[in-house]
């Protein structure tokens, strides 16, 4: 039999137990407002990238090939659901290649397809800025070559043919006094129009050893998906008719090609059109036009996808802290790499997060003529900053699971894609 205290004990520990469960959800609902994380069961592709995100800035770190494939295939969808033109780059992705050729999303340039020529739709100033702008430091092709490009021009003009870029290339520039003595015994041009061209060799002969070496160069990096004929579709005219061109680098080592293709889209933006930029899995930090092109504000966006984007930097912060930075949209998988999640996670941010400690002195106690509650009750809160998404939970992600930040609102959700 008890007496009153342990009446009184009973009340004081409801009390107590009450309010610890009361401050407690009062604690993590803070805790969950501040880190801001939304969760979600599942979303399917066209949820994760709905139709109308098709000129949205995206980038894509992590996961598994087919996981990223599925991805960019959605983006790529809602692009021609939109008819807005797309120029893909990539090194040996053969089943993107396949995905774009087999849905017929448009064309893909690669050693089994050779459908990429450099000056199509280009005019003649167009393409002798490509010429110098391309690897300017290496070859140093000063503004008097442009006459022997205008020769090249006007030769093949004159024998009826698109000056492709094939047909300029293989042109033997050593012997362009003889081609144009040639083309006025044939009746191709006058006499005028030789000693117009004779005056323009002689203005430009200087500059021919470092053109002729350009070609020689870039023969050998773009060679796998050039097409030999006038048939092939450049950066610009695939832009022009709002088509998908996807073009296989080889290597992201081939600084011509990469710097031949930015060259063209720096055209474009010059000229006003719009245009999505999809980069795949190439090391942009190798390159710094391809990297101020991606940092452009203009009327194109830029996708890129990685299996590691952080690890694609070279672990170059400050490339990293650039290009992630344009992207409104930031979609993250698994990554194996602590460092990457490290990074991804500082990316991300942290919040104010509230720790409770506890130290409890209470309990029941025997005394005599029954028990008693006696509280010595503490609790100490402490306001501390915590990763909104910590690098081991990267790391954890399941198959097909994504966090999502959006870089406008600063929204952040987590969820798996079916």
């Amino acid at each position: 039999m008890s007496d009153g205290n342990s009446g009184g004990g009973c009340l004081l520990w409801l009390f107590d137990f009450i309010f610890d469960r009361i401050n407690n959800r009062r604690i993590r609902k803070h805790n969950k407002q501040s880190r801001g994380l939304e969760e979600y069961k599942s979303v399917t592709t066209d949820v994760l990238f709905p139709v109308d995100s098709y000129n949205e800035s995206i980038l894509i770190s992590g996961g598994g090939a087919a996981e990223r494939m599925r991805f960019s295939e959605q983006i790529i969808r809602n692009c021609v659901a939109h008819t807005r033109p797309m120029i893909i780059i990539h090194v040996g992705n053969l089943g993107l290649e396949q995905m774009i050729e087999q849905n017929g999303y448009g064309i893909a340039a690669s050693k089994y397809n050779k459908q990429f020529d450099v000056f199509t739709s280009l005019s003649l100033p167009e393409m002798f800025q490509i010429l110098m702008d391309t690897c300017k430091t290496k070859y140093d092709i000063k503004p008097a070559g442009r006459y022997i490009l205008q020769i090249v021009h006007e030769l093949l003009t004159a024998k009826k043919q698109r000056p492709y870029f094939a047909a300029c290339v293989n042109i033997p520039l050593h012997q362009l006094s003889e081609q144009i003595n040639n083309a006025l015994k044939s009746g191709l041009i006058t006499q005028d129009e030789a000693n117009n061209l004779n005056s323009l060799l002689m203005m430009g002969q200087a500059e021919i050893p470092k053109i002729e070496s350009f070609f020689y160069d870039i023969k050998a990096q773009c060679g796998h998906v050039q097409i030999d004929n006038p048939g092939g579709t450049s950066v610009l005219s695939a832009i022009k008719n709002n088509k998908i061109l996807c073009i296989d680098l080889n290597s992201s080592g081939n600084a011509l090609l990469v710097e031949l293709i930015v060259n063209s889209l720096n055209i474009a933006m010059n000229r006003g059109f719009e245009f999505t930029l999809f980069v795949d899995d190439v090391a942009v930090a190798n390159n710094e036009l391809l990297k101020n092109a991606l940092c452009q504000r203009s009327n194109h966006n830029n996708v890129i996808c990685s299996k590691d984007f952080y690890a694609l930097m070279n672990g170059n912060d400050n490339a990293f802290n650039t290009l992630v930075g344009e992207a409104e949209k930031t979609v993250l998988l698994s990554h194996g790499s602590h460092l990457s999640c490290e990074k991804w996670a500082k990316y991300i941010g942290e919040y104010d997060k509230i720790d409770v400690q506890h130290n409890s002195m209470g309990g029941w106690s025997h005394q005599q003529g029954g028990y008693n509650y006696g509280s010595n009750y503490g609790k100490t809160t402490i306001d501390k900053r915590e990763f909104k998404i910590k690098p081991e939970e990267i790391n954890r992600l399941g198959m097909s699971e994504v966090i999502v930040y959006d870089n406008q609102t600063g929204s952040l959700l987590q969820t798996w894609v079916q």
